[in-house]
C-alpha cells in the first residue's frame, strides 16, 4: 500500500471548492458505521450520533472579516466522533488495502480515504470495537508517507465507548482559504450533502456541529427542520431499459439553494444541476409559501458510472451512433426529467407562470408600449419570466426577442426575393402577404419606441428644469447633452432620431444635412465665413447645439429653397441679461447669422447659393425668461406670446431677415407635450403635467 498511496493520491481530483468533501466523506463514513452496528430505520436517530468538532489555529480572531459575517480564527483541523461499529478486524483489514471492496453494499470505494490525504497533511483515528465479547481499541495515524501506522494500543474499555474518533489534521491552506469558513455555512454545506439520506426512509443519526468560535452548537436535525421538507413525491421511470427513481422535494424556509436535480450514486449525492423549467423560478410559491424544488435521482445506472472521487458521474451529454439505442445521456434524463417535475408542481408551476406573463404584460402597458405590436410573434414558451424580474431584465428580454423577430423576418423576406418556380401563385401570395402583416407590426413597434423615448426624454427634462439639492439648477451642458450630444456631427449619429432637437421645432427633428458641433466657421462645410468664432452649429444644414453657443442650419435641396436655423440654449434661471453679444444671447445668434451671409453660403455641391443675403432665417433663443430676458426681448420688439412662455417676432433689417422666437424653458415642456400628447394617449400612457416653477 506504502509503494503505491502518494500515486494515487496525486491521481485524485480535489478542486479547491469542495475542500469540504474529505469532511462530508467522514461523515458518511460515521453514518455508515452506525447503521452496521444499530440497522437502518427512523430509530436511528435516537441511538445513533455524530459529533462534529471545528478546530482553529491558536490566537486572535480575523481582525478584518467580511461584512456582516463575526470574526473566527481559520480552521486547523477537523474532528469527528461517532458510536457506530468502530474499526474492527475486518474493517482494519479492508483500511489497508486500496479499492476495497468489503463496503459495496454501502457504495464504498476505499477512495475516501484517499481525499483526506489531498487535503490534510495526516489523519488519526482512535476507535473502539466489540470482538469476542470484548471491547476493543484500535489507535492508528494515516499519512501520505507511512500509509496505516498502528500506534500505541488502548487497555479494554467498556460498551460505551464503542465507536471511533477520526482527527482531520493539518487543513491545506489552499483548501482551507477556498472554502466556507463559519460552522453555520459548513453545516448547511454538509446538510445539502446529506439531504438525500433525509430524503430516503433509511434514517439518519443525530448529527451535531461544534464550533471552537461558536458559543453554541448546531444540530443539523433541526436545522433540517427549518428547511421543512414537505410533499414530497417518488416516482421510477425508465430510459433505454434502465430503471430509474426520483424523488420530488419543496424545500421551505430561508435558503440560498436553487431548484435542483440532484444525481445520486452509492447512496450519497454526486452532483447537483440546476433546472431550465418555464415558470420554475427564484419567486415560486404554494400555499405554504416560498421554496426550493429539489428532484433526487437514483438508480443502478448511477451507481455503476460514480467518479472513484464521487464528485460526478461519467456519462455523455448526447449519445449519437452505435450507443445511441443503450447509453443513458444527461440529456436523456433532462427530458424525461421535465415532464415529471412539471406533473409534480402542477398549478403551482401554472399559477407562477401566469404571474410572469401578467409581468410582461403590465411592463408593456405602462412602460414600454413599443412591444404592443409584435408581442404577440413572440413563441408562447418564451413568455415566461420571473415576475419578480426587474424592469432592466424584462427590457433585455423583450429587446432581444424583438431582434429574434426582425432575423426572422429578415430571413423569411429573403425566400420570398427568391421563390421556387415550382411554387403555386396563390401560396407564394398567402406568403407574401402574411410577411407584409408582420413586416407592419415590427414598423409599428419602432414607431412606438420613438414615441415611448419622446416620453422618456420630456421626463428627463422636466427633472433637469427642478431646483437641484444645492438649490442651484442644472448646468447647461446637462440640458444641452440631453437634445443632441455635445461635440458630435450629423457623421457620427445615426440619424438626427439620436437626436431631441423636437422639443424646439419638429421640423429641426428632420433635416437632413451635415451638422457641426462648437466648430469655427472657417472650419464647418457649406459656409465661406471667416473667422475663429465658435457657434454651436454653422454652415448649412447643421444640426446641433452646446453650451452657451448658438447653432445655425440650413435647409438646402436648391438655391431656391435654402433656410439657415440659429439656435441658442441659455443656463435655466439665468439672469442678468443686458446690451452686447457678450451678454445677449439674441444679439449673439443675430452676429452669427451676419457671419454666415456675408461669408456666402454654399449648397452641398459646394457653389454660391444666389441671395444668401435673403435666405430665410429663424433664431431660437431657449431661456428662462426672467425680467432682464423680458427687457431684451422688449428692445428687439418682439411680441409676447399670449400664454406668457415666449417672444416672437420678425427683424426685416438687411443684414438680418430672421424670424426670432425666445422660449421659456416650461414653454418648451408645455409646448412638446402638447404636440405629443395624441401619440402618448394612443400608446396608453398616461398624461403628463408641465413643470411647474
Amino acid at each position: 500500500m506504502k509503494s503505491h498511496l502518494k500515486g494515487r493520491v496525486k491521481n485524485v481530483v480535489l478542486a479547491k471548492a469542495n475542500g469540504l468533501l474529505p469532511l462530508f466523506e467522514a461523515v458518511v463514513n460515521s453514518i455508515q458505521a452506525i447503521e452496521d452496528r444499530h440497522g437502518l430505520g427512523d430509530l436511528l436517530k435516537d441511538v445513533g450520533k455524530v459529533d462534529v468538532h471545528i478546530k482553529r489555529q491558536d490566537g486572535p480572531k480575523q481582525s478584518d472579516p467580511s461584512p456582516g459575517r463575526p470574526p473566527e480564527r481559520p480552521i486547523s483541523s477537523f474532528e469527528i466522533v461517532d458510536n457506530g461499529s468502530g474499526f474492527n478486524d475486518e474493517n482494519w483489514a479492508a483500511f489497508q488495502v486500496l479499492d476495497f471492496t468489503n463496503k459495496m453494499r454501502h457504495g464504498c470505494r476505499g477512495v475516501g480515504r484517499l481525499a483526506w490525504l489531498k487535503a490534510f497533511s495526516k489523519v488519526r483515528i482512535e476507535s473502539w470495537y466489540e470482538q469476542d465479547g470484548l471491547v476493543k481499541g484500535r489507535f492508528f495515524q494515516f499519512s501520505l508517507n507511512d500509509g496505516a501506522t498502528l500506534l500505541d494500543q488502548p487497555a479494554e474499555a467498556s460498551a460505551d465507548h464503542i465507536g471511533s474518533k477520526v482527527f482531520l489534521e493539518g487543513f491545506q491552506p489552499r483548501y482551507a482559504q477556498a472554502v466556507e469558513k463559519t460552522a453555520e455555512a459548513i453545516a448547511n454545506r454538509l446538510l445539502e450533502h446529506l439531504l438525500w439520506n433525509y430524503v430516503s426512509s433509511n434514517g439518519v443519526p443525530r448529527i451535531t456541529i461544534h464550533d471552537d468560535d461558536a458559543h453554541e452548537a448546531l444540530i443539523l436535525n433541526e436545522i433540517l427542520n427549518e428547511k421543512i421538507f414537505s410533499d414530497s413525491e417518488s416516482q421510477d421511470f425508465e430510459i433505454k431499459g434502465e430503471k430509474f427513481n426520483v424523488t420530488h422535494v419543496r424545500i421551505r424556509g430561508k435558503s440560498s439553494r436553487r431548484h435542483v436535480i440532484s444525481y445520486c450514486a452509492s447512496r450519497r449525492l454526486v452532483k447537483e444541476e440546476s433546472l431550465d423549467i418555464p415558470g420554475l423560478n427564484n419567486s415560486i410559491s404554494d400555499e405554504a409559501g416560498p421554496f426550493q424544488y429539489a428532484g433526487y435521482v437514483v438508480g443502478d445506472y448511477l451507481d455503476q458510472r460514480v467518479h472513484p472521487e464521487r464528485t460526478d458521474i461519467e456519462m455523455e451529454e448526447e449519445t449519437n451512433g452505435l450507443f445511441s439505442d443503450s447509453e443513458v445521456s444527461r440529456a436523456d434524463l433532462r427530458k424525461a426529467l421535465k415532464p415529471m417535475v412539471e406533473e409534480y408542481l402542477g398549478e403551482t408551476l401554472l399559477r407562477n407562470i401566469a404571474a410572469g406573463r401578467e409581468r410582461i404584460g403590465t411592463y408593456i402597458e405602462n412602460v414600454a408600449p413599443q412591444y404592443l405590436p409584435i408581442v404577440k410573434t413572440f413563441p408562447i414558451e418564451s413568455m415566461v419570466v420571473d415576475p419578480n424580474i426587474s424592469n432592466a431584465q424584462l427590457e433585455k428580454i423583450l429587446h432581444n426577442k424583438k431582434y429574434e423577430v426582425e432575423q426572422n423576418l429578415l430571413e423569411k423576406g429573403e425566400k420570398l426575393l427568391n421563390p421556387d418556380m415550382s411554387d403555386n401563385y396563390d401560396d407564394y401570395k398567402d406568403r407574401v402577404n402574411d410577411y407584409l402583416r408582420e413586416l407592419d407590426q415590427v414598423k409599428q413597434s419602432d414607431l412606438a419606441a420613438y414615441v415611448a423615448h419622446r416620453r422618456i426624454v420630456l421626463d428627463l427634462l422636466r427633472i433637469a428644469m427642478r431646483v437641484q439639492d444645492d438649490g442651484g439648477f442644472a448646468r447647461e451642458e446637462a440640458l444641452h447633452s440631453l437634445i443632441m450630444p455635445m461635440n458630435s456631427t450629423s457623421e457620427q449619429i445615426e440619424s438626427l432620431r439620436g437626436s431631441n432637437l423636437w422639443l424646439i421645432d419638429e421640423r429641426l427633428a428632420f433635416h437632413q444635412h451635415y451638422l457641426g458641433s462648437n466648430k469655427t466657421l472657417t472650419s464647418i462645410p457649406n459656409t465661406g465665413a471667416n473667422g475663429r468664432e465658435r457657434p454651436d452649429i454653422a454652415g448649412i444644414n447643421l444640426y446641433e447645439w452646446i453650451h452657451d453657443n448658438p447653432h445655425a442650419f440650413s435647409n438646402t435641396g436648391d438655391g431656391n429653397q435654402a433656410e439657415i436655423t440659429i439656435v441658442e440654449i441659455k443656463r435655466p434661471m439665468r439672469g442678468g441679461y443686458g446690451a452686447g453679444r457678450e451678454s445677449d444671447p439674441i444679439e449673439q445668434a443675430y452676429d452669427y447669422l451676419r457671419l454666415i451671409r456675408d461669408g456666402g453660403v454654399m449648397d452641398r455641391t459646394g457653389r454660391n447659393i444666389p441671395n444668401a443675403d435673403r435666405i430665410p432665417a429663424y433664431i431660437y433663443v431657449v431661456a428662462d425668461l426672467t425680467p432682464s430676458m423680458r427687457k431684451r426681448c422688449d428692445n428687439f420688439g418682439l411680441n409676447a406670446s399670449p400664454d406668457g412662455l415666449s417672444y416672437f417676432g420678425y427683424n426685416p433689417s438687411a443684414t438680418i431677415r430672421a424670424y426670432t422666437e425666445v422660449i421659456d424653458f416650461q414653454g418648451i415642456l408645455t409646448y412638446a407635450n402638447e404636440r405629443n400628447a395624441a401619440f402618448f394617449q394612443r400608446l396608453g400612457l398616461p398624461p403628463q403635467p408641465a413643470f411647474a416653477k
